[in-house]
């Protein structure tokens, strides 16, 4: 097994390289709200990890045995998911930020993965997460999909809200004909 945990070190590595070099040149922002959720998502994370460090014996207990092919599963799911992801920042172009920001000549993508979801560069992250926590299979995953799900729901409301303000005539009419994470479903 130590293989397919390095398998999955090298693809969170090289997207986490990936997303570093590709965050610099972006248009200048204009606008930005609040980073509240920031403040939730790391009291999230904090009480998750207090958790996790008071009752180890629990979370880190098995929730499926362990089994080469769920790994491989896995793998794949993470794999598929960080590349949607990048395909979706690629396709966001110099539109995109760390932050819910309004750019300056802001452009509302609707091609590449947008063509589906509005969010798409989310569902590749979770797609990722669940690949991870599905190869691992302990309680704390479980967890930390919630917690990785209940981050991305704070940031997408907070984006929604201020697309729909820079793009009242065309981001409504893209909300209601596609999907915030999963195409024809949610």
């Amino acid at each position: 097994m130590p293989l397919i945990i390095a398998a999955f070190l090298c693809l969170w590595l090289f997207w986490i390289v990936y997303w570093t070099a590709s965050a610099g040149g972006n248009k200048r922002t204009l606008h930005q709200i609040n980073p509240i959720w920031r403040a939730l998502a790391i009291v999230f994370v904090v009480l998750v990890y207090a958790a996790i460090r008071h009752d180890p014996a629990y979370f880190n207990r098995r929730l499926l045995d362990q089994d080469l092919i769920r790994d491989v599963i896995g793998l794949v799911l993470t794999a598929l998911g960080l590349l949607f992801s990048i395909w979706a920042r690629r396709t966001l172009g110099t539109n995109w930020s760390a932050n819910p920001t309004i750019k300056e000549g802001h452009e509302l993508i609707q091609s590449g993965p947008y063509r589906w979801i509005r969010h798409p560069i989310y569902t590749g992250i979770l797609l990722a997460v669940l690949g991870g926590n599905l190869a691992d299979a302990r309680i704390r995953d479980v967890y930390i999909f919630a917690l990785v799900l209940t981050m991305l729901l704070l940031k997408l409301r907070v984006e929604e809200r201020l697309l729909v303000r820079q793009f009242p005539e065309a981001y409504i009419p893209y909300r209601k004909r596609t999907k915030a994470l999963i195409p024809f479903v949610f």
